[in-house]
C-alpha cells in the first residue's frame, strides 16, 4: 500500500491496546468521584470525533452528553448545564491547540474535572487538566478511538449499564482492532486509489451520510479533503439531504455516500436509493463491506466509526494527495500568524 508502513502500524497498534490499562484507571477514578453529566469539548476534527462518541454514548448510557465548542465556552461560556459537576473530556493531537488550552484553563477555574487525550501531560492541555490519557499515533484515528472507547466502556461497566462480561468481549475485540484495521486497509486500497483517480479534477465534492457516520463525514470534509486537500466540501447528513441539499445534484456532481451500521442505518440507505437515481458521480462507503475477526454481531455496529477514519482519513486522502500532487502538511493560513 502506498505510504503505508505495515510493521509501524502494527508496533502503534499494540501500544493502543497496551493503553488501555490508563484509560481503565482514569474510568474508575471519575466514577468514584462522580459528575452531573458529560461534556465533550475541542475543536475541528477533535469535535468531529466527539460525535461519533455522543452516538455511542446516547445508545448505551443515562447520562446526559453535551458537545461544547472550545471557541464557545470562550466566547459564551459554552453551556448553563456546564457546570463545577461536570466531566469535561477533551483531546488534541498536538496538545497545545490554542482554543482548547484557553477553555481548560477557563474551566479549570470553574472546577471542571478535565480529563485529557493528548500528546503529553506537559504540554499546555495536559497541564490544564486532573486527568491524562496518552495518545498513541493521533493521526491514526481509529487508535484514538481504541482508547476513548475503552474509556467510555469502563464507565458504562461501572454504572451498570453493560455486563462483565460484555466489557470482557470488548476488551479482546478492542485487542484485535489493529489487525482488523490493517486487513481494512488493505481491501479498501485499490477502491480509495479509483476513486481518487475519478475526483482528482474535481473542485467540489458532496459528502452525505448521518446518525453514527456523521462526525465521520464531517471531518473527512472539513478537516482532510478541505484543510489538507484544498478541495472544497459540502457535509450534509443522511437525513437533511432531502431537505435542501438534493436539488444541488446533477450529473456534475461527486458524492460520497459513508454508511455506518448503528440504528440510523436507514438513513443512510434511504439517500443510497435516492442518489443511485439521480445522474451524480455516486461513491458509496459502506463498512458493512469489511470483515471484523472475533468481533460479535452485538458490538460491531460500535466499530463503523473505526472502519470509516480507516478507509477515508487514512487511504482515500492519502491517495488523492498522491494524485492531486498536494503536500496535506501544506497550509496557507492554519497556524502560520495569529487570528
Amino acid at each position: 500500500m502506498y505510504n503505508f508502513d505495515v510493521e509501524d502500524y502494527m508496533l502503534q497498534g499494540r501500544k493502543a491496546v497496551a493503553s488501555r490499562n490508563d484509560c481503565e484507571v482514569m474510568a474508575e477514578t471519575l466514577h468514584k468521584r462522580g459528575y452531573s453529566n458529560i461534556v465533550l469539548m475541542g475543536v475541528g476534527g477533535t469535535t468531529a470525533k466527539f460525535m461519533s462518541l455522543q452516538k455511542m454514548i446516547d445508545d448505551y448510557s443515562d447520562v446526559e452528553t453535551l458537545i461544547v465548542p472550545a471557541g464557545e465556552i470562550l466566547a459564551s461560556g459554552g453551556s448553563r448545564r456546564l457546570t463545577k459537576n461536570s466531566l469535561v473530556i477533551t483531546g488534541s493531537k498536538s496538545g497545545d491547540t490554542k482554543e482548547v488550552t484557553a477553555a481548560t484553563a477557563k474551566l479549570k477555574e470553574k472546577g471542571c474535572y478535565i480529563v485529557a487525550f493528548t500528546s503529553s501531560p506537559d504540554s499546555p492541555i495536559g497541564k490544564n487538566s486532573d486527568g491524562y490519557v496518552p495518545v498513541v499515533k493521533a493521526d491514526l484515528p481509529e487508535f484514538y478511538y481504541m482508547e476513548i472507547y475503552t474509556f467510555l466502556m469502563r464507565i458504562f461497566l461501572k454504572q451498570g449499564e453493560i455486563s462483565e462480561a460484555d466489557y470482557a468481549q470488548f476488551k479482546k475485540e478492542v485487542a484485535m482492532m489493529p489487525e482488523n484495521m490493517g486487513k481494512v486497509k488493505e481491501k479498501f486500497d485499490p477502491e480509495a486509489e479509483r476513486m481518487a483517480e475519478a475526483l482528482k479534477r474535481e473542485n467540489y465534492i458532496l459528502f452525505v451520510g448521518g446518525g453514527q457516520m456523521w462526525g465521520e463525514n464531517i471531518d473527512e470534509a472539513m478537516c482532510v479533503v478541505e484543510e489538507a486537500l484544498w478541495v472544497r466540501t459540502k457535509s450534509v447528513s443522511s437525513a437533511d439531504l432531502f431537505h435542501g441539499t438534493l436539488e444541488l445534484i446533477d450529473d456534475l456532481t461527486p458524492v460520497i455516500l459513508i454508511k455506518g451500521e448503528g440504528p440510523d442505518r436507514a438513513l443512510d440507505e434511504r439517500a443510497e436509493r435516492f442518489l443511485k437515481k439521480t445522474p451524480a458521480k455516486l461513491f458509496v462507503v459502506d463498512t458493512k463491506d469489511y470483515e471484523l475477526e472475533g468481533v460479535e454481531e452485538k458490538f460491531r455496529w460500535i466499530y463503523a466509526p473505526f472502519i470509516a477514519c480507516s478507509l477515508l482519513i487514512d487511504r482515500l486522502s492519502i491517495q488523492m494527495s498522491l494524485k492531486l500532487g498536494h503536500d496535506m502538511q501544506l497550509r496557507r493560513y492554519y497556524r502560520q500568524f495569529e487570528y
